[in-house]
């Protein structure tokens, strides 16, 4: 539960701090995008072979937000547009973030298959 609270301060801090890429939006979009997929893996976790699926699925996700946080570097963004990407991406990253919680929860009822994604869990703030 701890990685999951500071996931969601990291995707916060990085709508804050605006995105790189094409402009802020578009990357906090994507952002936004890669965490819905990463709680459409975990959420279809539900057995050994699921399990060792999601891990190559976890592996390429982490790798877009890398991607996307690499782009974001450096860049500047004015207070009225951090405002209006809070606002824009509140609700969305509410349930988003309501969506990774549940599968957690569903997964550490189960912690062979825990035990089987964590390694690629692992760290993942710093992708953001």
């Amino acid at each position: 539960m701890k990685q999951l609270a500071l996931v969601a301060i990291m995707i916060s801090l990085s709508f804050l701090t605006g995105c790189g890429g094409d402009t802020p939006e578009s990357i906090s979009k994507e952002m936004s995008a890669n965490m819905k997929e990463m709680a459409a893996i975990l959420t279809g976790v539900n057995d050994e072979a699921s399990a060792k699926a999601a891990v190559s699925k976890i592996n390429a996700v982490r790798e877009k937000m890398r991607s996307c946080r690499d782009r974001a570097k450096g860049l500047k963004v004015d207070a009225e547009t951090e405002k209006r990407i809070e606002q824009n991406m509140a609700k969305e990253m509410s349930e988003t973030m309501t969506s990774l919680a549940a599968a957690q929860q569903k997964l550490a009822a189960h912690p062979e298959l825990m035990s089987i994604i964590e390694p690629a869990l692992q760290n993942m703030a710093d992708d953001l």
